[in-house]
């Protein structure tokens, strides 16, 4: 489906009234936008502040706040004056007309509003950009939460992303920027997230993912989905009772432990983050709500971050690394975590920059350091290196200064490396344990092994070159020397480290297969361990015949 025209002169429009008219240009609208506009885009300057970029946003509707929201967890894309301006994007609209909420609940769930709820109140509770809340009552005295998606969102937020992709498609072919940034695929990204946000079957999913991970914590809690009551349009679930986690006034007035609340609702969020690698990626105060108990519930799981588990391993060194003043450690696994975006990397001056922040954050104990004023510096120094978040990488960087400022609101003495020191052990131990060491090590003798069987495809391809074309090589004997004392013992190696990674497959494998079975003292981890210890030091060493080898060829050539 080709975007609709009107659109984009609607979106030039409201980008010249918001003082954007270079930005308008800038991405393709020049040509879509009617003549008095066009001639202010030439008249209007330069002045894209974030402020009216913002209003800008949320003058074009639900999907360009969305937008709007997502860019705002991009610092190592934007200066920060923008990002923060742009979290002051709300997704909150005016509600719909109740007649519509329920010819939706009647269309999903096959009857009317009345005889699927024993009572369901007319006036909203909530309402935001794609669906509204209404507080209501199961016909068995259990008190809910109805969501329900608003008429004629799903089509006005899927014409815009088809016009997102469109634009982002001209914008890498006209501008560098843009192509540097990639923002064709950051568009992508926002297509898949904003498609499942519309189907609350994806919500529900997170819901129930969440409510087993934290089972077993009975500080926290996540409402139960009334499933037979829930649909791609519908979402009903259970009320619970409870204050904004930032209402101090009703906690002080409840007894609640302020400074205890913020260090276990803290606590809960980064154990999601390092251990379950799932977790609540907006977690404002709005979606956070606490009990007389002190027990704390978690709402809205329309978006929610994934980490893999080599990510979270390096997030884990790169946090090591930072309070060991470790600065190539940190250099790696900052890399890593974000890979240059376009050309080379000058590793030489990040690592420079790198042990400067370092040196500049240890005029105090990291501890007491704000998280948010670590992730200004390290985010700044992204952007300044050409280095790019994954996107998950970035929703987290933005959840943690999120729960950072709300426990700070709670205690005002609060700093989150604290909370990282608990449980920075518990999600290494994670990863030390025998299932996760065997799928690592599973997955590093398959790429070996890849490698290995890749090889003579490749020498063929090379010798076929060469018949063809001929390759004109001069040496210099000076140059032997140091030639051959590169190339002696990669054969032994090579083929010693491939046969060391067949054997790590196979045990891994069977690691795998029987993972209830496996201890940390059993043989088949110490002979995986003794492998990988061997290989490493062999591979590390580098002595052998190929090295022996490498004399003769010297000696025969020298007898010629």
């Amino acid at each position: 489906m080709a975007p609709d025209p009107s659109r984009y002169r609607r979106i030039a429009e409201v980008l010249v009234r918001n003082g954007l008219s270079a930005l308008a240009a800038q991405i393709g609208l020049r040509d879509h936008a009617p003549e008095v506009v066009r001639r202010r885009l030439a008249d209007a300057g330069t002045a894209d502040g974030p402020a009216r970029l913002r209003r800008a946003l949320e003058e074009l509707g639900p999907t360009f706040v969305k937008l709007g929201q997502m860019l705002s967890t991009r610092r190592d894309l934007l200066p920060i004056e923008y990002t923060q301006e742009l979290e002051h994007l709300r997704a909150a609209t005016g509600a719909v007309p109740y007649s519509q909420v329920a010819e939706v609940i009647e269309r999903e769930l096959g009857r009317p509003p009345r005889q699927a709820y024993a009572w369901l109140e007319e006036r909203p509770l909530a309402s935001a950009s794609i669906g509204q809340a209404h507080r209501g009552r199961l016909h068995d005295g259990t008190e809910v939460i109805v969501k329900v998606r608003k008429p004629g969102v799903r089509e006005d937020v899927l014409a815009d992303l088809e016009l997102m992709r469109s634009l982002a498609a001209l914008m890498s072919r006209e501008w560098e920027l843009a192509r540097d940034v990639d923002v064709v695929s950051l568009v992508a990204a926002f297509d898949r997230t904003m498609r499942g946000e519309l189907d609350y079957r994806n919500e529900t999913a997170h819901a129930t993912q969440m409510r087993s991970n934290l089972a077993g914590d009975p500080a926290v809690q996540v409402p139960g989905v009334i499933e037979e009551l829930t649909t791609a349009e519908v979402l009903t679930e259970e009320y619970v009772e409870g204050m904004r986690i930032d209402d101090t006034a009703a906690l002080d007035a409840s007894g609640i432990d302020r400074p205890a609340l913020a260090e276990r609702a803290t606590e809960t969020l980064v154990r999601m983050v390092l251990v379950d690698g799932f977790f609540h990626a907006d977690p404002h105060p709005g979606n956070m709500f606490v009990d007389d108990a002190g027990v704390i519930t978690l709402i809205d799981f329309g978006m929610v971050g994934r980490l893999s588990e080599s990510v979270r391993e390096d997030l884990l060194h790169l946090l090591l690394a930072l309070s060991r003043q470790d600065h190539e450690t940190a250099v790696s696994a900052l890399v890593q975590l974000a890979p240059p975006r376009t050309g080379g990397l000058d590793r030489r001056h990040l690592t420079r920059d790198v042990a400067a922040l370092m040196e500049s954050l240890s005029a105090q104990p990291l501890a007491e350091v704000p998280i948010s004023t670590v992730l200004e510096h390290i985010t700044a120094l992204l952007r300044r290196h050409r280095l790019q978040l994954p996107a998950d990488v970035s929703t987290l960087l933005r959840m943690l200064v999120l729960t950072e400022s709300t426990a700070v609101i709670l205690d005002p003495s609060f700093h989150l490396s604290g909370v990282l020191a608990q449980v920075v052990p518990v999600a290494m131990m994670q990863l030390l344990r025998p299932e996760a060491i065997a799928r690592r090590l599973r997955a590093a003798g398959a790429s070996a092994l890849r490698v290995g069987s890749e090889l003579p495809a490749r020498a063929n391809r090379l010798l076929d070159d060469y018949e063809a074309r001929g390759v004109d090589v001069r040496l210099h004997p000076e140059d032997l020397d140091r030639i051959v004392h590169r190339l002696e013992g990669t054969a032994d190696r090579l083929i010693v480290g491939m046969t060391m990674s067949a054997l790590l497959v196979g045990i891994s494998s069977v690691i795998a297969a029987q993972p209830g079975r496996v201890r940390v003292r059993d043989p088949l981890m110490l002979a995986s361990g003794g492998a990988t210890a061997l290989l490493g030091t062999y591979l590390a060493a580098g002595a052998g015949p190929a090295r022996r080898l490498g004399r003769l060829v010297r000696r025969g050539i020298a007898g010629r």
